[in-house]
């Protein structure tokens, strides 16, 4: 595993600006110690850039050429249809990977928009350099390589999870499927979702006020209890 140790975490980072603690559970990393981080990224020329809230990361249809880790904060991914309306995909925070799956399927223009959701800090690495191994064909830029293959595999379920949820005919079902997976991945019945309503509408492709109506008569039924977004299956 990506080793955490205080040292060789922020000597990572000095070389592109202000010392950052980059986090020690980036999959991305998995299985390449500190110190081969380190020599890594030295070799990989990363940059870093830090996002207010609501500012826009990378929006849809500019140039995308790297990969991102969020370093801190939180981030959304959406796109917005021919109509104008916008479609809410996922959410990622700390530690997370995004734009893998476009620059590794050779998209040059991004088709989503991500906005950073909170105060947050990413740090880039050009595809091109980490698809290239240097002159050494170091191990570790091969298993960078290999984690990177498995993080978009992984990412590809993630989506046709959400398409499972989608495509289901009502609002009740969509809003069940939903909620059944974040139990699943909470391992409770009681859990948060990462969305306000308005989100969650978008997310599901749903009307917000058919939305509403739909939560509070499951609420009713008793099948669901909620508090904003602390949500509880019975």
């Amino acid at each position: 595993m990506f080793l955490t140790r205080s040292r060789c975490i922020c000597n990572i980072l000095c070389f592109i600006g202000e010392p950052v603690v980059l986090p020690g559970n980036i999959a991305l990393f998995e299985n390449i110690t500190g110190e081969d981080v380190t020599r890594l990224l030295s070799c990989l020329g990363i940059t870093q850039k830090k996002y207010q809230k609501g500012e826009i990361v990378i929006a849809q249809g500019s140039v995308v050429d790297s990969i991102g880790i969020v370093v801190a904060g939180h981030i959304q991914i959406s796109r917005n249809d021919y109509d104008g309306n916008r479609i809410i995909l996922a959410e990622f925070g700390i530690s997370s990977i995004f734009a893998e799956s476009f620059v590794c399927a050779g998209l040059s223009r991004s088709p989503v928009s991500v906005v950073s959701t909170e105060n947050s800090s990413i740090v880039f690495l050009p595809f091109a350099r980490l698809m290239t191994s240097c002159e050494s064909a170091c191990s570790f830029h091969r298993q960078l390589i290999v984690n990177l293959i498995r993080l978009v595999a992984q990412k590809n379920l993630m989506l046709n999870s959400r398409l499972e949820v989608c495509s289901r005919r009502t609002t009740r079902e969509k809003v069940l499927s939903f909620l059944s997976l974040e139990a699943q991945k909470a391992g409770i019945k009681e859990f948060k979702i990462p969305y306000t309503r308005a989100e969650l509408a978008d997310y599901l492709a749903v009307d917000r006020s058919a939305l509403s109506r739909e939560l509070g008569a499951m609420q009713e039924d008793g099948i669901i209890n909620y508090d904003k977004n602390l949500f509880i299956i019975s």
